[in-house]
């Protein structure tokens, strides 16, 4: 009779039969650079990059741009209350007072000689094997056969390669945002803080890429910095991992200050991320400020807690306010606004498609290597 569960040798050639692209084992992505290096100069590189094609945008004009900017050129110096120049120093300040402390706290990724050794995928795969197979035998009730044992291990397999790295990824992504959305909030309705260190951000009326990091330092540290280091603990993201997300964090918050109110198939990340600049700017608005709080990735918060508001309804209600001599945020537009934001809108089908999409890059590894040939 066959025997129902693959040995530890069997599950370690399968583990190294699937090796998918982005796994490398050798110390350091860039044999140049550092780990830890990278980490702290690839989203100092990415923020001024994106920024400056931006600007170029905004220096050029071209037609096919022009059609999706969400303020006339004149309006960055007629409203904004800082010069380009001040703002281009205090984010030069706080990639400064960051790469520093990464320098003094971040650890590079563990290795021996020229291998890494913060992962080993045969032992760890091993572990995530033990636990499927337990699943399967508390639920079916019966010991595996080894055609299915096979399809387990695959699972096991796919999990330690997606789903487990992914969900990592969305939990960062998931404390990022209520780190966030706790201290900007906090920040907006506590005047203290709000006078010495949030306004300065809110000096840029009409937002732009430079100025996405436009902070008090204290403010940059707290929010950006230590938020950054709470997701990465939380989530338990190694180093490699934490590259991706930092990069990935500094772009998101460069495009959702750009000034341009892009379509999803220009920004495919709106896909999975629903907030986007035209969302942000109304919160930097005079009118909505104490709306649309959440950052950078999602508007979930905004939705549970009552503070959202969709642009669309903020420029209609900003219009009904002005017709009728109203002003926009007193106690009759505010009670507009909850009647607005509670229904359907393409924020709420973002969220929601953003979930779909999160639950199929999972499913869809486990699936294909589950159903793989034996």
């Amino acid at each position: 009779m066959a025997r129902a569960a693959l040995s530890e040798l069997e599950v370690s050639a399968l583990v190294r039969q699937t090796l998918p692209f982005y796994y490398q084992k050798e110390a350091r992505v860039f044999t140049s650079i550092s780990d830890k290096h990278l980490s702290l100069l690839l989203p100092v590189l990415v923020y001024w990059g994106t920024s400056l094609a931006y600007h170029a945008l905004d220096v050029w004009q071209p037609a096919w741009s022009e059609r999706y900017r969400m303020h006339p050129p004149e309006q960055l110096a007629k409203r904004n209350r800082v010069s380009m120049r001040r703002v281009i120093g205090m984010v030069l300040l706080q990639h400064a007072v960051q790469t520093v402390l990464g320098l003094l706290v971040l650890e590079d990724t563990p290795h021996v000689g020229a291998w890494r050794t913060d992962v080993h995928p045969e032992r760890d795969v091993l572990a995530i094997t033990a636990w499927v197979r337990a699943a399967y035998a508390f639920v079916a009730r019966a010991p595996a056969v080894r055609a299915v044992d096979v399809l387990l291990v695959r699972a096991a397999i796919a999990l330690y390669w997606w789903g487990i790295p992914w969900l990592q990824f969305w939990t960062a992504c998931f404390v990022m945002d209520a780190w966030q959305y706790m201290l900007h909030r906090l920040m907006h309705e506590v005047r203290f803080l709000y006078r010495h260190l949030h306004s300065h951000h809110h000096r840029l009326y009409v937002p732009y890429a430079f100025g996405a990091l436009y902070n008090h330092p204290l403010e940059g540290l707290l929010l950006d910095t230590v938020g950054a280091a709470i997701a990465q603990i939380v989530s338990l993201i190694n180093l490699r991992q934490s590259i991706v997300f930092f990069t990935l964090s500094t772009y998101k918050t460069v495009s959702d200050h750009c000034g341009y109110a892009f379509p999803w198939y220009y920004h495919p990340i709106h896909l999975l991320f629903p907030n986007n600049a035209e969302y942000h700017d109304v919160h930097h608005q005079s009118q909505g400020l104490r709306y649309n709080y959440s950052q950078p990735f999602f508007v979930h918060f905004d939705t549970l807690l009552g503070t959202r508001i969709d642009p669309d309804d903020f420029h209609a209600m900003l219009e009904r306010a002005k017709h009728k001599g109203e002003r926009a945020g007193d106690e009759r537009g505010a009670k507009e606004r909850v009647a607005t934001a509670t229904r359907s809108s393409p924020y709420t089908t973002a969220s929601a498609w953003s979930v779909v999409l999160f639950l199929g890059i999972l499913v869809v590894p486990v699936v294909a290597y589950s159903l793989g040939p034996l």
